[in-house]
């Protein structure tokens, strides 16, 4: 069987090295690869790691995403790496009609009468952050309020106590952004899955108002759904809910700090927050490593593709290709930030009303704040997402 570097060659394919564990210019200007990427062509091959295709424009993107029964999702792995590395994150590493019974089963939880619930409890825990920093006067966006408030908010929700906070933050962040190998993955996965599984036992034998509780409670064709399924669920809803809104929030808070004008805007009519949103999401997509294998030979963009062939889901930059500027009012939006597809993010819902009630409150708060003269961004990219290292802003409170 030919390879895909020689069907990539056979179909006119270029070949562009788009190398994320090694390509240096992540750190330094992540939106700039992804940009070029797009640019070669809306399918290459990158001989970087094992080999791999790239979907890199947003048709071909949507194309991967809503044909899961050629492109699967399992196994899971992290298309990019030298190393081959599995992910199992129930319910994306199923497939339908396995997918989409769970996927049913879990939609109630995320749905927007719940998440209405819970905007009460963001606001204050905005609020209790924004105390902190306005006494200290500067802070770290990223670690101080990008990264503490999904944090406190979903472990709290999910039931987990105190000291196991602490702990699941820092596993959370070593799952998404660190390069580890097989064995590392699974140390991660098992020692946050411990910590979950306790309080899964918790709230069978005492049930409370939590999201721990509903997930004992799912039942998947009227029966209780396997410990370890049910476990590997609450640990991807906890990483997913954390990681990402926190590292999107950071990347928010870096154009607005950098445009006054987009700033303001949102300081004097907070009701353009939700499109600022969906504008800056799609502008800045942190982009998670979202991985296929073709279950099957087919064809995609004109190159034929074998059974076993591995594909790159460039999202980062398919959402750019429409416009590469910021238009905070740009409806409507197209953007695949929280994925295409039977896979798409089920904690939209939940990311959506946590960014707006964050940036709601930290605006009325912080209505006038800037970058340190001397900032340089930097950034890095693992195996969930890219992310800003640190986001240092000077405050003058309202």
């Amino acid at each position: 069987m030919t390879s895909m570097a020689e069907r990539a060659e056979e179909s006119g394919l270029p070949v562009h090295r788009l190398d994320l564990e090694n390509d240096e210019r992540f750190a330094e200007d992540p939106f700039a690869v992804w940009d070029e990427a797009t640019d070669t062509a809306p399918l290459f091959y990158s001989p970087a790691g094992r080999g791999f295709f790239v979907a890199a424009d947003y048709d071909t993107v949507k194309t991967v995403l809503q044909n899961p029964r050629m492109w699967s999702n399992l196994p899971s792995p992290i298309t990019y790496t030298k190393e081959e590395v599995v992910i199992d994150v129930p319910p994306i590493t199923m497939d339908p009609p396995q997918h989409t019974a769970y996927r049913r089963a879990l939609i109630p939880l995320f749905s927007p009468n719940v998440v209405a619930t819970l905007e009460p409890r963001v606001r204050e825990l905005s609020h209790e952050l924004c105390d902190s920093i306005e006494a200290a006067g500067s802070c770290d966006f990223a670690k101080d309020f990008a990264s503490k408030l999904p944090a406190r908010f979903f472990l709290e929700w999910l039931g987990v106590t105190e000291g196991d906070a602490d702990r699941m933050f820092k596993l959370a962040q070593a799952a998404a952004f660190d390069f580890p190998t097989q064995e590392e993955r699974n140390a991660i996965e098992e020692e946050i899955n411990a910590i979950v599984g306790d309080v899964m036992k918790a709230r069978r034998q005492e049930p409370r108002n939590d999201l721990a509780t509903a997930f004992t409670q799912i039942r998947i064709d009227g029966e209780p759904v396997e410990e370890k399924l049910l476990v590997g669920m609450a640990t991807l809803a906890f990483i997913a809910g954390q990681e990402t809104t926190s590292t999107q929030l950071s990347y928010i808070a870096w154009h607005l700090a950098r445009h006054p004008a987009d700033r303001q805007l949102l300081v004097d009519d907070p009701d353009v927050i939700p499109d600022a949103i969906e504008e800056l999401m799609r502008v800045y997509n942190t982009g998670g490593p979202a991985g296929r294998v073709a279950a099957q030979d087919g064809e995609l963009a004109g190159c034929t593709v074998k059974k076993g062939d591995r594909i790159f889901i460039a999202r980062s930059g398919a959402d750019r290709e429409l416009d590469r500027e910021v238009h905070l009012l740009r409806t409507p939006n197209r953007h695949s930030a929280f994925g295409l597809g039977v896979h798409r993010c089920l904690g939209s819902h939940v990311a959506r009303m946590e960014m707006r009630v964050g940036l709601e409150v930290w605006h009325e708060r912080f209505p006038r704040y800037e970058l340190p003269t001397d900032f340089v961004a930097r950034h890095r990219y693992g195996s969930f997402m890219q992310q800003l290292t640190r986001l240092p802003l000077e405050l003058n409170p309202a």
